[in-house]
């Protein structure tokens, strides 16, 4: 353990190399498991069929690089997870470089960087199933390299780089705007860091931005009710509460929301400091007031939320964009305290390894023991061996397959790569298919268990849009065991052949 802290603290390459091996042991844990795929998984199979300005609710950036990277190395389950732990290897390098710009002791970044996996969002959901917002993961900590290299030695690259950030973080997820906003007000409020603002070099920062931003915001407002269905939805069923009650269980949410965001950092650095942490929270520099101010405008944010916007449930997705700064917050103050980094590093260290093992292991176990655990995560559904049975061994060539939702949409495609496929509950693109006697259309569909398949209305409502008159069909049910399911553990899949007439 000595021997990688002092590497850790004099040769930043050991950063690079530590952190770079834990995310291609992820990368090697996810080709291992099931070709199942998780919701945001199948999503991006799904989109991958397309290239477009804007998808659905969430922005496109993490498609678009998705998209680039299976069309140059094929489908597959290392081309999802390669680009996955791309984002998060570059987030934690770029959170390591911003470290590096506000500590005065170097050696603290190491730990600012590797406190990313105390936060469970980040560490553990991350790796689970995450992607639109890893790719605003990498934003966040690019721009903060960035802010931090402006704030500090403003040049024309740091503007630019700055730009870039904006652009790239706004066009991969919206809350990210959140972290905008908050770093805006906190510079405004600093008189040293003010003047960065009215430098005239940040016409390049917002030109930048806005040169990345515009393509897809243009598609937004010709967009906006299928872009903001989720957010509509969830605001209609908060007000059927009454306006007090939302107010109170909100402002009930918030500190739960926040705990539940933070413990696990502060626990960890608390353990490690032991006796120095609270003193060092007392300490405070230019630095840590920025954050502060920060924080502060978050908490407004979401106070806003709450009495203003009518949100009853707060979830992670709204500090996330902000408190993912804590870990360099808290080494901020280790540093201004002068809290010795060996000694802090010799405790913290092994917490971090041992995560770095329980993160990629619980991965593998929440799958492998799901039949002891009686539990059915998305991995286990038997997919592969539903295509195995209904299309491959009667060596049928479907021209075209309709799923009865996005997810299950995305997993049949992830069968069948070569293979349009379609869903009623994704409206903003219909795949072109050449239908034929020889080539019939799929329908797929989650079976009720009732005794009798029956075809949901809303898929024979597609099948119509897409062929005109349906024709008789004869829909089937198979029964499958699912993948490290107990015995008698069974998914039903209904499914029915569309031929030409």
């Amino acid at each position: 353990m000595n021997s990688l802290v002092e590497n850790l603290e004099t040769r930043p390459n050991s950063f690079i190399l530590l952190i770079g091996g834990y995310f291609l042991l992820n990368l090697i844990v996810r080709v291992c498991l099931p070709n199942s795929l998780e919701m945001d998984e199948a999503g991006q199979i799904l989109m991958s069929q397309w290239y477009a300005l804007g998808y659905d609710t969430q922005p496109p950036f993490f498609n678009w690089v998705q998209h680039a990277v299976i069309d140059g190395i094929g489908q597959s389950l290392f081309a999802l997870s390669l680009v996955k732990n791309l984002f998060l290897f570059l987030s934690y390098i770029f959170y390591y470089l911003a470290a590096r710009q506000v500590l005065a002791n170097k050696s603290l970044a190491v730990a600012a960087a590797l406190g990313l996996l105390t936060i469970p969002e980040i560490g553990w959901l991350a790796q689970r199933d995450l992607t639109h917002s890893n790719a605003s993961l990498f934003a966040a900590c690019l721009f903060l390299y960035g802010l931090f290299r402006t704030l500090d030695r403003p040049t024309v690259v740091t503007y630019l780089v700055t730009g870039i950030a904006i652009g790239i973080g706004l066009i991969s997820k919206y809350n990210f705007s959140i972290l905008c906003l908050c770093a805006f007000v906190a510079v405004l409020a600093n008189p040293t860091y003010r003047e960065r603002i009215f430098d005239w070099r940040i016409l390049i920062t917002a030109a930048v931005a806005l040169a990345i931003v515009l393509p897809h915001a243009i598609w937004l407002f010709q967009n906006f009710e299928i872009a903001s269905q989720d957010t509509v939805q969830k605001l209609e069923t908060d007000g059927r509460e009454g306006t007090l009650w939302q107010i109170a269980r909100g402002l009930s949410e918030l500190p739960l929301t926040v705990l539940s965001f933070c413990a696990l950092t502060v626990v960890v650095y608390a353990s490690a400091a032991r006796e120095k942490f609270w003193p060092a929270l007392r300490e405070g520099n230019q630095r840590t007031r920025l954050v502060e101010v920060m924080f502060g405008v978050l908490l407004i944010f979401l106070l806003v939320l709450v009495f203003f916007m009518g949100t009853a449930e707060l979830k992670t997705r709204w500090v996330s964009p902000v408190l993912f700064l804590l870990p360099l917050y808290l080494c901020m103050k280790l540093d201004a305290y002068n809290v010795r980094p060996g000694d802090f590093l010799r405790r913290f260290m092994p917490v971090i390894l041992l995560l770095m093992i329980l993160i990629p292991a619980s991965l593998v176990l929440r799958i492998t023991a799901a039949g002891v655990m009686g539990s059915h995560p998305k991995l286990t559904v038997p997919y592969q061996a539903f295509i195995e049975e209904a299309v491959r061994k009667p060596a049928i060539a479907p021209a075209l397959v309709i799923a009865e939702d996005a997810f299950m949409a995305g997993n049949i495609r992830m069968q069948l790569p070569h293979t349009p496929v379609d869903t009623e509950t994704y409206r903003l693109y219909s795949p072109p298919f050449s239908w034929s006697k020889d080539r019939p259309v799929l329908l797929v569909w989650r079976d009720n268990g009732e005794g009798s398949a029956r075809l949901p209305a809303h898929l024979e409502d597609r099948l119509r849009q897409r062929i005109g008159t349906v024709p008789p069909l004869q829909p089937q049910t198979t029964s499958l065991p699912y993948i490290h399911g107990s015995k008698g553990d069974l998914f039903r899949f209904g499914y029915a052949w569309v031929r030409k007439p």
